[in-house]
């Protein structure tokens, strides 16, 4: 029990810590690696949509992580389908960009949306629309996941404290 009073007495100096580090490398100036995307060199890997999503047709769906950023919290992907139509639940804020193709996403409230090569769409975490793909579909897909608040974090390494401490 003292080893995990000592542990959560230090959580408030290990978290400053922590911040104060991130905060001082972004000052300093980190070098930052470029990456090109290339969807013919793409590696693609099957990603079927969940089938109780699917509304019509058969889809083959396809993707490839091109790159994430160093706390893992935002992705890129490219993404691509065939000819179908399903509702998509996002369970990140994603930020398309339609490569190649077209869609037409209907939101929640009936909104209807004619998406082309070079178009943007900000989806929010949370939010379900219908996509219907006439035609193979090849989009660029940045995932941004919601970083855990200072407390979610605090308790979760409070719990993995204890357990060390109570074996």
């Amino acid at each position: 029990m003292k080893k995990f009073l000592v542990a959560a007495a230090l959580l408030p100096v290990l978290v400053g810590a922590g911040a104060f580090a991130e905060i001082r490398l972004h000052e300093q100036g980190r070098p930052v690696a470029s990456t090109a995307i290339r969807p013919g060199g793409a590696a693609f890997a099957p990603a079927p949509i969940p089938a109780h999503w699917v509304v019509a047709g058969d889809p083959v769906t396809e993707v490839a992580e091109v790159a994430q950023t160093h706390d893992g919290s935002a992705q890129v992907y490219l993404w691509r389908t065939t000819a179908s139509t399903f509702r998509w639940t996002h369970h990140a804020d994603e930020i398309v960009t339609i490569l190649d193709g077209e869609v037409f996403i209907t939101d929640a409230d009936g909104r209807r949306h004619h998406l082309t090569p070079g178009d943007v769409a900000h989806f929010p975490v949370g939010s379900v629309q219908l996509w219907e793909v006439p035609r193979t579909l090849l989009k660029s897909a940045i995932l941004k996941h919601r970083s855990p608040t200072l407390i979610e974090a605090s308790l979760r390494w409070l719990r993995r404290a204890r357990a060390l401490v109570t074996g």
